[in-house]
């Protein structure tokens, strides 16, 4: 196998942020073509995951919060990053979606939608996101010091509306919302 077929050799890495919900590393890398980057930064984390609620009588539960980094609010479908000690991703999208909006699913209505790639050019980032079906209220908010968030019931035709009209925006978001409907079988597929 030649270097290029390999990708990329590191040649020193060292970590230069190690925070609670972040992490950085820097690298010295080599380049198939020879080239040497001296400082390549890459964001490591647990992953995060996402959970798409739909209740039974077909309205999806969305967030409006305010997302600091963007400085908006933004809506989206409950989702968050994996905390330590969760080791199935399904954990953390039961908690995210109680802690954020105090509705639940029973387990057998809950299935993995589709695993993503957040951003491989410079994190290590795995989303995991399910579906959950028949999504009640059955507790109530648990938010972090940090969030504010708003929960809204939208029909399948009001969300394809936020998202044509770019309210709801969140590239992953926009995705699993989607997939959800194909799931759903809400849209067509052709192939």
């Amino acid at each position: 196998m030649t270097q290029s077929e390999q990708g990329w050799r590191v040649l020193s890495t060292s970590q230069v942020l190690n925070a609670i919900h972040l992490r950085v590393r820097k690298e010295s890398v080599l380049l198939p073509n020879g080239m040497i980057i001296p400082d390549y930064y890459i964001i490591e984390n647990r992953g995060w995951v996402g959970i798409v609620p739909i209740t039974a009588d077909g309205r999806f539960l969305i967030n409006n919060q305010y997302k600091h980094g963007i400085g908006e609010y933004v809506l989206e479908f409950p989702a968050g990053g994996i905390e330590e000690g969760e080791d199935d991703p399904l954990v953390a999208a039961n908690r995210e979606l109680m802690e954020e909006s105090g509705y639940s699913a029973e387990p057998d209505k809950i299935e993995l939608l589709t695993e993503m790639i957040a951003n491989p050019t410079g994190a290590v980032t795995r989303i995991w996101w399910y579906l959950a079906h028949d999504v009640r209220k059955t507790g109530e908010q648990k938010l972090d010091p940090a969030e504010e968030i708003e929960n809204t019931l939208v029909t399948p035709g009001e969300l394809l509306g936020l998202i044509h009209s770019g309210k709801f925006s969140v590239q992953g978001q926009v995705a699993a919302a989607y997939m959800a409907m194909e799931r759903l079988g809400l849209l067509k597929t052709t192939f």
